[in-house]
């Protein structure tokens, strides 16, 4: 019981390390932190060049909601895995499966979902995440996320 504890400590401490580092990179970039909110509709989302910290989009949370600057939303969920097996887990039980719902509650033209990465992942688990409509950014490259952002524009 204490080894599973301090996995999970260790994981929401490198989670919540991630989201910050994150927000950083945007605000950097140049975008605007507004308020949290539940965004039942695309037009409760943020504005363009604008994100907000963890809320609802629809009926599952984001770690981070971006507007990108073509009024697409990029949901975007922050996941660290310490193993291989549990990067099944954390990529796709979880973020690709909201991905899934975020299309198909708000459709592929609107919804650009996304992962920031950190540690340990299966090649064939990341591909199955893209292939479920997984966008994926590794947190120690964020430059190739703000590259990909500024690209909306």
């Amino acid at each position: 019981m204490a080894v599973r504890r301090v996995g999970t400590a260790r994981r929401n401490a490198g989670k919540d390390a991630q989201e910050l580092l994150v927000e950083s990179t945007l605000l950097a970039a140049g975008l605007t932190k507004v308020d949290a909110r539940e965004i039942a509709t695309l037009n409760r989302a943020p504005g363009a060049g604008e994100f907000c910290r963890e809320s609802m989009l629809g009926s599952r949370k984001a770690d981070l909601i971006v507007r990108l600057w073509d009024h697409r939303i990029m949901p975007i969920e922050c996941k660290v895995s310490n193993s291989a097996l549990n990067s099944i887990k954390r990529v796709n039980n979880d973020a690709a499966v909201k991905a899934e719902t975020w299309i198909k509650d708000f459709g592929t033209r609107n919804i650009v979902p996304a992962a920031v990465l950190s540690g340990v992942y299966q090649v064939r688990h990341l591909a199955d995440a893209q292939r479920r409509g997984l966008a994926l950014f590794w947190a120690h490259d964020l430059q190739a996320l703000v590259a990909w952002i500024e690209s909306a524009r």
